[in-house]
């Protein structure tokens, strides 16, 4: 089951204190309207119920998928050696068969869920990303500011990220086929990190870029 408390949020607008349902976990399985929620971006939403102020509130959230085997800790903002939570890790310390990963924003959150969901290994998401990012600039002769998984198909044999490119961050979708990705599973899986004793692992750009340095220095 997710678990919820009522917190008093104070406006910043009219500091008024509002009686705000906060979900320190969604259970996805259980609750499946607040995984719609959360994606629809409606569930850290805020409104005051005096003037009326609209905001999204950022606060610590496990997110819990059984069906789908894995646990996403989402904590806004976070610096490197802040993404554990150490009661988190001494509870879940032991769910060995749980793919566990910790994120610092929602769009990240919300990219992989949707990894997740569609049975891909992030790790190797991560890395194809990484690639193609590269690959746009040299063909697109801008800066990529950044990208999200968007697309994959088996039928078609593609995976695909939409980037986002120049001053504008104009959208740009860059697809490549799924050897690139099964590629991409082997880097991965021959990259280990020093034991951090962590379980709750942040799987981003700068990890992937680390598992690519490695492979090529090391072939």
């Amino acid at each position: 089951m997710s678990n919820t408390e009522m917190k008093k949020v104070s406006c910043p607008q009219c500091s008024h204190d509002n009686e705000v349902k906060i979900f320190k976990t969604v259970n996805a399985t259980t609750d499946p309207q607040f995984r719609e929620a959360l994606l629809a971006g409606k569930l850290f939403g805020y409104r005051c119920e005096e003037c009326g102020y609209e905001a999204a509130l950022r606060y610590p959230m496990l997110y819990n998928d059984m069906k789908n085997r894995f646990m996403i800790y989402y904590i806004p903002e976070i610096e490197r050696e802040k993404v554990t939570d150490e009661a988190l890790e001494k509870e879940y310390a032991d769910l060995n068969d749980i793919t566990r990963r910790v994120v610092s924003s929602f769009n990240e959150l919300k990219e992989k869920i949707h990894i997740f969901e569609s049975g891909l290994d992030d790790r190797a998401v991560e890395i194809a990303k990484v690639a193609l990012n590269d690959v746009v600039e040299k063909r697109t002769g801008e800066k990529v500011s950044g990208g999200f998984f968007s697309k994959y198909s088996r039928s078609e044999g593609i995976i695909g990220f939409t980037f986002f490119v120049g001053e504008n961050d104009r959208h740009y979708v860059q697809t490549t086929r799924l050897e690139i990705y099964s590629k991409s599973v082997e880097i991965a899986d021959g990259y280990t990190l020093e034991n951090s004793g962590r379980s709750f692992l942040l799987i981003n750009g700068e990890w992937a870029r680390n598992a690519i340095y490695k492979y090529k220095t090391s072939t």
